[in-house]
């Protein structure tokens, strides 16, 4: 009998099982940094929804006269103070692990 198999190797595969990790916890100054990104995002997403709607006044005549734009430039504001509150949060006093007391029955 011909060997076939010439030329591929039939070694058997060994594959390592993946280890269990535990899950990162996230530190506080980066859960904040995210927040401070998002209310950002928020911002800016007002902004150019407002500027949208100013600047196409011909198609959206009502959009545009209405309160809606001077409601984006309000959220748009309340976003940006609010990302500016968070992101100026000195690290010592962001968040304080603490344990959470439960109630004992006897």
């Amino acid at each position: 009998m011909k060997d076939v198999t010439k030329g591929v190797s039939l070694s058997p595969a060994i594959l390592s099982a993946p280890f269990k990790q535990e899950p990162t916890r996230l530190s506080p100054n980066h859960l904040l940094e995210l927040v401070t990104r998002l209310c950002l995002f928020r911002a800016e997403r007002w902004g150019r929804r407002a500027l949208f709607y100013e600047k196409h006044r011909d198609y959206f005549p009502r959009l545009s006269v209405g309160r809606f734009v001077s409601r984006c430039r309000a959220l748009e504001a309340k976003y940006r103070a609010l990302a500016q509150v968070i992101f100026l949060i000195p690290a010592d006093e962001r968040l304080v692990p603490a344990r959470a007391l439960g109630l004992r029955r006897f």
